[in-house]
């Protein structure tokens, strides 16, 4: 914990700095492990992290470490692929707290933000003026503003937008002296000597190099590569925030920006254009280009086969026709309607006058333009998504050359690869603007590979050399390409990069190894020669990612856990907003708990009882996460672990037990309810078991719902019929003791539809067991309901639940923990009632009559099980169908409850926090709609923060129908 001097500890400036700032500081493993990496290959350990609410904060930070030679590297949402974001010394998360939205004009169009504000949520304030911040990173739903300055960021429509400089009005920085500065427009002469100094230098640069850079600059749109020389002068002066604007925080740190917004497009389509081939497709981009377009970007086969296991993707690739190898994407936008349906025809016709692409479909409507650019957005990840060791990593994957050359560098490039025996590669990205994002497929463990890595680059760089591209097209250069800025642009320019950055940053405090004395390529990399896992014996099966730990390794940095507007993933990040509750942090503390380097030590590392604490077990990582990395899979597995090495907690073994005691409960209420129910009573319950007193136990039922059966007169509910189809439904013990209504509604809808019902004899699903690892004992129920079902399911009966949480244990953890023939079939035949129902309507129309006026309007909310392993558009097809399309869903995220999460003393908070997010707010606003929940646990959360009682789907689709049905 010494700096480089030996001289000053680093605890000692972390505490000067804590005694200096309203912000955090923090130097724990875990936080340091946490941000050691980003979405690129390297890790590198710091000494601290620095979580600042305020400029000044930041000043204070700098100012500190600047006088004890401590380095500091300013970071946002750490979405960055070329090492651009890690470094030793300290990092500094700018997107914890200073993300604020500061002013819009909407009749000047600017904006002033913080540096931590995110794309996303910026432009959909923005929205609600008729604007629109231009430049669209991939990384929107995620990316900070802050750090698309610092990457001079540009996008999908840099063709129709340019990069993030062209946007950037002014900016406040902190310099390296901890002073405080404003450049840009509007911006009077500066006090600051140091700023004064930098302004000087820059006028010597221009003098002294102009000549230089006019001869050596790429003539590309993207050319991002080291400071930018090329727009050094602007309207007589010198455009100093300009040279800021992908500076990768070596020359300030930006604190604020004034920004230029412009009008939302008023009509868009999208051209999805079909090849064989992707040379032809890169040859058929100069054709889209005559055309004025929006965007044209590339997507390769890799990412399009990548959608079909990925469940959230699989739903949004019906646009994919036939087996291609590349898609063309071509986006126009218009005035008008009119306009931009004879522009995409025209468009389409042009590309098949000149027999370009096997198929060319248009789209219009949102919802299809929106399946386009999620598979578009997801490619990263998508083609991080195959388990293994062997993985597409970027390196190479920013050139940027003139479109018109695009075949040809491309045919060249694909050379270089198969020459060093590479087959695997991703190709997607911009082609408008002859940036492709190409990631080579490696194993980084090997020394051959890490070899191989720096000779394809060497190559690749002499490549864009000869084509007079640029190796930095939008992602910076950090660790990675850093490297390359002296054979790319001489031995002068890069002495004028390292005369800026010493007038800038004479000590060399900021973000230093990045651009001006770059650090070699092949060091510090996340992997590397001699990386081994701990392989550990588990009770899940990981053997499809080699182990527990492979499936960690899967998570790639790219961040989409950080989203908050929309999705479910991660519900305790998007309430918290603090990156150790991110799915990613959880991934990446077991990574390096699992592995032979790191600060954490095994699965028994305190560390990661602290990232597990407010993980829900949602399962949106398993679908959202576009590499899908499972971590309510990785937490059920620890916490099995965990109760193996220091005994099962007190309240893990009551809630393990609890439907075993609900017999009993029931037989006794009402007077069991009464008892339950009793302040006391909850008082004791909190101090013994840490069960929030404030949230009132749900109630049980003195008629179970398998008595209700008993009683209607039916011989045996087990026996199959002969005369009509069959249907098994599963009794889940939350319908059986606690909401028997919803299983009888079930029942009727089923019946209504000239089903037989089966009701079997099963057990608990094991939810509750599985929640708190208690996994051997899941895996004896799974093995009992296994017996009971499988001479159903042999048959081809399907098994319909009507409680998610426990559909998603046959469908997912069954066949894990009954790894037989017999517990797959199960799982293969297994669905909630929504899916089931929807599909029979779905085949035989007319079959569910229903009175749609008997439900007004209704607002659906899903449970995250569902909306994870099922996806929630059954339940709205049905909805629809019972109101006569009257059925509104929820943007609602998670409800925060997860079974006995909301119920938990140190969780109640945050629980509340997670609904609060998206969900109750509308449920309060909902007027004269009812609400229809899916879960049980989600319905008692709904009531007890908003007072509403929600019911089942079914409830509402039994109240619907036709008395005489």
């Amino acid at each position: 914990m010494e700096t480089a001097h030996g001289q000053t500890k680093v605890s000692d400036v972390l505490r000067e700095i804590a005694e200096n700032i309203t912000g955090d500081v923090r130097s724990d493993a875990l936080t340091r492990s946490l941000y050691s990496t980003d979405a690129s290959i390297y890790e590198m350990i710091p000494d601290g992290v620095v979580f600042p609410k305020t400029a000044g904060d930041v000043a204070a930070a700098v100012r500190v470490c600047g006088r004890h030679g401590v380095s500091i590297t300013a970071r946002g949402a750490g979405t960055g692929l070329t090492g651009g974001a890690v470094n030793r010394g300290l990092q500094m998360d700018c997107s914890r707290y200073m993300n604020r939205i500061l002013e819009i004009d909407s009749q000047g169009m600017t904006v002033n933000v913080e540096p931590g504000v995110v794309l996303d949520e910026l432009n959909a304030e923005l929205a609600a003026h008729g604007l629109q911040f231009g430049p669209d990173v991939a990384t929107s739903s995620r990316a900070n503003v802050g750090g698309m300055i610092a990457n001079n960021s540009c996008g999908a429509h840099s063709v129709l937008y340019g990069r993030t400089v062209d946007h950037v009005l002014s900016v406040d920085v902190v310099l390296a002296d901890g002073s405080m500065c404003s450049w840009g427009d509007g911006v009077g002469q500066s006090n600051n000597s140091l700023a004064r100094r930098c302004d000087e230098l820059l006028e010597e640069v221009i003098n002294e190099y102009g000549e230089e850079v006019e001869g050596r600059w790429p003539k590309v749109l993207r050319k991002n590569a080291g400071y930018g020389l090329d727009r050094l002068r602007c309207n007589g002066r010198v455009n100093t925030e300009a040279i800021i604007c992908g500076s990768e925080g070596t020359l300030a740190v930006v604190v604020g920006a004034k920004l230029k917004v412009i009008p939302l497009p008023k009509c868009k389509g999208i051209l999805v254009v079909h090849f064989d081939n992707l040379l032809d497709a890169m040859s058929a981009t100069p054709v889209a280009l005559e055309h004025k377009p929006a965007a044209v970007e590339l997507v390769d086969k890799l990412i399009c086969d990548a959608t079909k296991p990925n469940p959230a993707m699989a739903k949004r690739r019906a646009f994919i026709q036939g087996d291609p190898e590349a898609l063309l994407v071509c986006e126009l936008f218009d005035e008008t309607q009119e306009g931009l349906a004879k522009r995409l025809q025209c468009l389409s016709d042009d590309f098949k006058s000149r027999s370009l692409g096997y198929a060319h479909p248009i789209f219009t409507d949102a919802s299809s333009q929106a399946n386009v650019w999620e598979v578009r957005k997801a490619g990263v990840g998508l083609l991080m998504s195959s388990p293994g060791e062997r993985q597409p990593y970027a390196f190479v994957e920013d050139t940027a050359v003139d479109p018109s050359k695009l075949r040809s560098y491309i045919e060249r490039f694909d050379k270089i690869l198969k020459e060093e025996g590479i087959e695997q590669v991703g190709y997607y990205a911009h082609a408008s603007v002859g940036s492709l994002h190409i990631r080579p497929a490696l194993n980084l463990r090997l020394r051959r590979d890490v070899e191989l890595l720096e000779r394809i680059a060497e190559k690749i760089s002499s490549l864009v050399l000869e084509f007079g591209g640029s190796m930095t097209g939008e992602h910076g250069d950090g660790i990675v390409r850093s490297v390359w800025l002296k054979k790319m642009y001489g031995s002068k320019i890069v002495e004028a990069f390292g005369k800026i950055k010493r007038a800038f940053d004479p000590s060399n405090t900021l973000n230093p190894g990045k651009i001006v004395d770059p650090l070699p390529i092949t060091d510090n990399l996340r992997y590397g020669e001699g990386w081994r896992s701990e392989q550990i014996r588990t009770h899940l099966d990981f053997s499809a990612y080699g182990g527990m730990a492979g499936l960690a390794n899967m998570c790639s940095g790219v961040g989409q856990c950080r989203q908050r507007l929309v999705g479910t993933m991660c519900p305790s990040y998007m309430a918290t907003g603090d990156e150790r509750h991110s799915t990613r942090a959880r991934a990446n503390a077991l990574r390096l708990a699992l592995s032979n380097r790191g600060l954490l030590n095994g699965l028994d590392d305190p560390a990661l009882e602290e990232v597990f604490d407010l993980c829900l077990a949602c399962k949106a990582c398993k679908t959202e996460c576009p590499t899908g990395t499972d971590v309510a899979k990785l937490k059920a597995e620890w916490l099995a672990h965990k109760n193996r090495h220091d005994g099962v907690p007190r309240r893990s073994r009551l809630i393990g037990a609890s439907v075993g005691m609900a017999p009993l409960a029931c037989l006794f209420a009402p007077m069991s309810n009464w008892v339950m129910q009793n302040r006391l009573v909850r008082l004791v319950m909190e101090k013994l078991y840490g069960l929030d007193r404030r949230v009132p136990p749900p109630r049980y039922v003195h008629q179970t719902f398998r008595k209700w059966l008993r009683r209607q007169g039916k011989r045996d509910w087990r026996d199959l019929a002969s005369d009509r189809p069959n249907v098994l439904y599963f009794v889940d013990s939350w319908t059986n003791y606690y909401e028997p209504q919803v299983g009888r509604a079930a029942v009727r809808v089923l019946q209504s539809l000239g089903f037989n019902v089966v009701i079997a004899d099963n057990v608990c699903s094991g939810r509750p067991q599985i929640s708190k690892g208690l996994l051997p004992q899941a895996r004896l129920l799974c093995e009992q309901n296994v017996e009971v079902l499988y001479p159903y399911a042999e048959k081809g009966i399907a098994i319909v639940g009507t409680e998610p949480s426990c559909v998603s244990v046959l469908m997912d953890e069954l066949p894990q923990l009954v790894p037989t023939i017999r517990g797959r079939r199960v799982a293969e035949v297994s669905q909630t009632i929504d899916t089931f129902v929807a599909e029979v309507i779905e085949n035989n129309p007319g079959s569910l009559k229903v009175d749609a006026s008997k439900i007004s309007k209704l607002l659906y909310h899903g449970h995250c099980h569902e909306k994870s392993l099922i996806g929630t558009g059954s339940a709205m097809r049905l909805l629809n169908a019972c109101t006569g399309g009257k059925a509104t869903e929820i943007n609602s995220g998670c409800c925060g409850m997860a079974g006995a999460f909301g119920h938990e003393v140190e969780h109640y908070d945050i629980a509340k926090a997670v609904g609060e997010q998206r969900l109750f707010p509308v449920i309060r606003d909902r007027r004269d709609a009812a609400v229809a929940v899916s879960g049980f646990s989600c319905r008692h959360q709904v009531h007890h923060h908003t007072g509403v009682r929600a019911k089942h789907v079914v409830e509402y689709v039994a109240e619907a129908l036709v008395e005489d049905q």
